[in-house]
């Protein structure tokens, strides 16, 4: 991630340079070949689009540099479209190009490989002791270290799910399906709403049965979680939901961090959810 980003940073310049070099060889006051306004045009939304959400997200480069930068992309944009002048596309070009290698490339060299609390996800995993699951997670934590936290957080729920199916499936899915008939039949207390029941015999059955529904028959049929640890993964499956789909809740570090620690402590390291 952090060489690929160099690498691009580095095309960026170079090709903003090169708009430079052709607009300076007009011999018109206005820039009215297509070309170039496709050009500046495709240069400026690379900006706004793909490069600043990564310096923003994944290298947490300072936001008044980013939001300067941002500024004069967005004044590039509009320069593209109409027949503007050749003086205004200069004077924005020098500014993208203002001290671009120490603003950019030299801090994006200077950075640590993984975000801050990276090496957090690494000591918790550790500690599980099944290869298939270390592997899949060690997955979901490299997603977290490219800044990508939404697709991780989506990773490791199905890794929760596949632990809670295969913990029913050693269980027996007879033992399943009368637990969630007791929790049918409650009549007071958190449950008493709760109208399912299922006639569970193969786990590809199994896996139609909704995730928050799984978490209902481990707390209120099973036992295998009490009422702290339900409402805990309930927020967690929220997370995964708000991470799978589009939104303005933020999913940053400190919830990736948390949201890691819980799924370890409450289901991956808990011997009530061993094999």
């Amino acid at each position: 991630m952090k060489a690929e980003t160099i690498r691009i940073l580095e095309q960026f310049e170079n090709e903003l340079k090169s708009l430079r070099k052709e607009i300076r060889t007009l011999e018109t006051p206005r820039v009215g070949r297509k070309n170039l306004q496709e050009k500046a045009e495709s240069l400026a939304l690379q900006w706004i689009n793909d490069i600043h959400p990564t310096l923003r997200d994944r290298f947490k480069l300072p936001e008044t540099v980013l939001n300067e930068m941002f500024d004069f992309a967005t004044r590039l944009l509009k320069l593209s479209r109409p027949n503007n002048r050749v003086s205004s596309y200069n004077e924005v070009i020098a500014l993208l190009l203002k001290n671009y290698k120490d603003r950019f490339i030299l801090p994006i060299h200077q950075s640590n490989n993984a975000p801050k609390g990276m090496v957090q996800l690494d000591n918790l995993i550790a500690q599980l002791t099944n290869i298939d699951e270390l592997n899949y997670l060690s997955e979901a934590i490299d997603c977290a270290k490219a800044g990508f936290y939404r697709a991780s957080i989506v990773l490791a729920w199905c890794a929760v799910i596949d632990r809670f199916q295969r913990k029913i499936n050693a269980l027996g899915f007879d033992k399943f399906n009368q637990a969630a008939v007791q929790v049918k039949n409650q009549t007071s207390g958190k449950f008493k709403r709760w109208n399912k029941e299922f006639k569970i015999t193969t786990l590809s059955e199994l896996q139609s049965v909704f995730d928050n529904d799984l978490i209902v028959i481990f707390e209120g049929g099973l036992g295998l979680i009490d009422s702290n640890e339900g409402q805990r993964l309930e927020m967690l499956f929220e997370y995964r939901n708000q991470s799978a789909h589009p939104g303005n809740a933020p999913i940053e570090e400190p919830h990736l961090i948390a949201f890691f620690y819980d799924t370890i402590k409450i289901v991956f390291t808990n011997p009530r959810f061993s094999l």
